[in-house]
Parts: structure tokens; C-alpha cells; sequence
């Protein structure tokens, strides 16, 4: 019931615009409001742990689409995909999805043998 409530919180926050009197943030930082249990719809006094968990969520989420696009080029599939040009533009995609390729990586391409 939890998922149910953050997954509605965060629906919430992206159909309902910002007026001017409301702060702007990025996803990565409303997902940390909203994991600490604050509305990103609010001002938060951020202190510099804040800003510390921030860059640390940033840096891994650098990483995670790095490693994506890793996986991504060095599949070929079997074999079937020499294209460098094809290869470039699928790791693009999978920087761009990131955790979203890497569990597509998993169920398709290694559990299912194709890399």
C-alpha cells in the first residue's frame, strides 16, 4: 500500500504544474523529498548532507547509464549486429533508460543468451 501511495504522490507531482510561488525541482531531488517523507511541492531547507546524498544519488545514476550503454555496444547479439553505427545509436538509448535497459538486458539478453 505504500508503493501505491509514493507511486500516486509522484503522479501528482508530474500532472500538476508549479505555480510561481512553488520551488522547482528535478526528479532526483522530489524522489528524495519524497523517500525523506516531505512534499517536493514545498520549499525544504536543504542542509549540506542534503546536498551530499544529492551528488551521491547523482553520481550513481551516471554510473548506472554508463554501464547500460556499456552493455549495450558490447552486445552484438550473436553475432547478427556488426553495425558499429547501430550499436552507437542503442547505447545512446540505453544511457538515455538506463536502469530501465539494464532490466531489459536481463530478462532478454543474458538470461535469454543473446549476449
Amino acid at each position: 500500500m505504500l508503493i501505491f501511495h509514493f507511486i500516486q504522490s509522484i503522479l501528482n507531482d508530474i500532472q500538476e504544474p508549479f505555480s510561481d510561488n512553488e520551488p522547482h525541482t528535478d526528479g532526483i531531488k522530489s524522489l528524495y523529498l519524497l523517500a525523506n517523507g516531505y512534499n517536493s511541492k514545498y520549499y525544504y531547507n536543504w542542509k549540506v548532507v542534503d546536498y551530499i546524498i544529492l551528488a551521491i544519488l547523482y553520481i550513481v545514476a551516471f554510473l548506472i547509464s554508463i554501464g547500460a550503454a556499456y552493455l549495450s555496444y558490447t552486445c552484438t547479439w550473436k553475432g547478427s549486429v556488426q553495425n558499429v553505427f547501430f550499436r552507437i545509436i542503442t547505447a545512446f538509448f540505453a544511457f538515455m533508460l538506463g536502469p530501465i535497459y539494464i532490466i531489459y538486458y536481463i530478462l532478454f539478453n543474458y538470461l535469454g543468451g543473446l549476449c
